[in-house]
C-alpha cells in the first residue's frame, strides 16, 4: 500500500516567504521536473492527478502543499525520493541546476491563448499588484509580532532554572538518539505546517504514524525547548545521523519536530505556541514527556503575568491579522487565475500529463 505524506516546502514567516525547496528532492534524486507558467495554467492539477495515478499503482507519494493556497500544490515527490515535480514560479522560483542531467522544464504556458490573456492586461496587472501588497502587509505584521514573541520569551528566560533544564536536555537527547544508526543521507528540512489563508494548518499525522515513539517536550517560549532542539541537531550532525527536521512555521530558525525514520522515533514540541500538533495526532502515548514549566520560578514569573498576557495577545492577534491579509491575497489570486483558466487548452495539458505518467513509470 502506498505511503502518502503531506508537507510544506515553504512558509509565510516573520522573515517573509521562507523557502526550503532545495530539500524537496535530495541530491541523490534522479529527476526533477520544473513546471512553469502563470497562475491558473494547471500546474497544481497536473501534479494532483499524477500523484493520484501513481499512488493507485502503489508508489509512495509526498504532496508538498502551497502555504499561500490551501488547495494548491507546490510539488510532489515520487517513490523513495527519486523523482519530483515542482511549481517553479514565484515566490518560489526554481531554475534548473543540472539541466538535462537531473532538471527538466515543462512549460505549461505553451498551451495558453495569448490573445485571450492580453485582452485582460490591465486587470491582470492590477490584481498582481494587489496580491503583492497583501503579502507585503502579512509579512510586515508577522515581522512586527516577532518583537512581541521575543518579549514573551524574555520573561521565562529570566525565571527558568537553566541548570535543571540542561540536565534534562542531556538525558532526553541521549535517550532519543541512542538507537539511531549512522547514515550517509543528507538531513532534510521542511515544514509540517504553515500559516495559510485557511489559518494554521498541518497534516502532521501523515508524517508521524502510530508506530512512532514520541519524545515530547513542552513549555512556554524561553523555557528551553529550542535549546533542546539545538543540542539535538548538533549531535545528529556530529554522529552522522539521518533526520527529517520540521521548522516552526512562524520562525523557521526554530524547530518544532525532529524525526528519525530509521529509529521510528520523533522529538516534538507540543507546546502549541503556533500550531497544535497534538490535536492532529489524536490519542498518542509518549515514550517520554519533558515539561519545562516545572523549572520555572512560579512566584517570580507571576509578577510578569500582565506583561506576558499582553505580549501573547499581541502575538496571537498578529497571526490572525496575517491570515486575514493572506485570505485577501487568495481572493485576488482566484480572480487572477480565472483569466488564465479561460485561456488554457487543458485537453492538450492532459495529453502531456498522460505522456509524462508513462515516462515516470519507465523511470521508476
Amino acid at each position: 500500500m502506498a505511503i502518502i505524506k503531506h508537507l510544506y516546502p515553504g512558509g509565510n514567516t516573520c522573515y517573509g516567504f521562507y523557502s526550503l525547496y532545495d530539500y524537496i528532492l535530495p541530491s541523490s534524486g534522479s529527476h526533477k521536473y520544473i513546471l512553469k507558467g502563470g497562475p491558473g495554467v494547471g500546474k497544481s492539477m497536473f501534479m494532483k492527478k499524477l500523484g493520484k495515478d501513481l499512488s493507485e499503482k502503489g508508489w509512495d507519494i509526498e504532496y508538498h502543499w502551497c502555504s499561500s493556497d490551501n488547495n494548491s500544490l507546490d510539488g510532489i515527490v515520487i517513490g523513495k525520493k527519486q523523482i519530483c515535480f515542482l511549481d517553479g514560479t514565484a515566490p518560489h522560483v526554481v531554475d534548473p541546476r543540472f539541466p538535462g542531467a537531473v532538471d527538466e522544464i515543462i512549460n505549461l504556458g505553451q498551451f495558453w491563448d495569448r490573445d485571450k490573456i492580453k485582452a485582460h492586461r490591465e486587470n491582470i496587472i492590477k490584481l498582481s499588484q494587489d496580491i503583492s501588497r497583501c503579502f507585503e502587509r502579512a509579512y510586515k505584521r508577522l515581522k512586527e509580532i516577532k518583537t512581541a514573541f521575543e518579549e514573551w520569551k524574555s520573561y521565562y528566560e529570566e525565571n527558568t532554572d537553566s541548570q535543571a533544564v540542561n540536565r534534562n536536555i542531556l538525558a532526553l537527547t541521549e535517550d532519543f538518539l541512542k538507537d539511531a544508526p549512522s547514515s550517509a543521507k543528507e538531513t532534510r528540512h521542511l515544514f509540517a505546517g504553515a500559516i495559510t489563508p485557511g489559518g494554521l494548518v498541518s497534516r502532521v499525522e501523515s508524517i508521524i504514524n502510530k508506530d512512532y515513539g514520541i519524545f515530547a517536550v513542552k513549555g512556554s517560549p524561553g523555557t528551553g525547548c529550542q535549546r533542546l532542539f539545538g543540542y539535538c541537531m548538533e549531535l545528529i550532525e556530529v554522529r552522522g545521523l539521518y533526520a527529517e527536521v520540521y521548522h516552526n512555521p512562524f520562525d523557521p530558525e526554530e524547530t518544532d519536530i525532529i524525526v528519525l525514520p530509521e529509529s521510528q522515533v520523533a522529538l516534538m514540541d507540543i507546546s502549541a505556541t503556533v500550531i497544535n500538533y497534538v490535536d492532529k495526532l489524536g490519542s498518542i502515548k509518549y515514550k517520554r514527556l519533558l515539561d519545562l514549566e516545572q523549572f520555572v520560578d512560579k512566584s517570580a514569573i507571576g509578577t510578569y503575568a500582565k506583561l506576558i498576557f499582553s505580549a501573547q495577545t499581541r502575538f496571537d492577534e498578529g497571526i490572525n491579522d496575517a491570515v486575514s491579509f493572506l485570505q485577501t491575497a487568495k481572493k485576488h489570486h482566484d480572480e487572477l487565475e480565472a483569466y488564465y483558466i479561460n485561456a488554457m487548452d487543458f485537453e492538450s495539458i492532459e495529453n502531456l500529463r498522460q505522456a509524462m505518467l508513462e515516462q515516470v513509470l519507465n523511470e521508476l
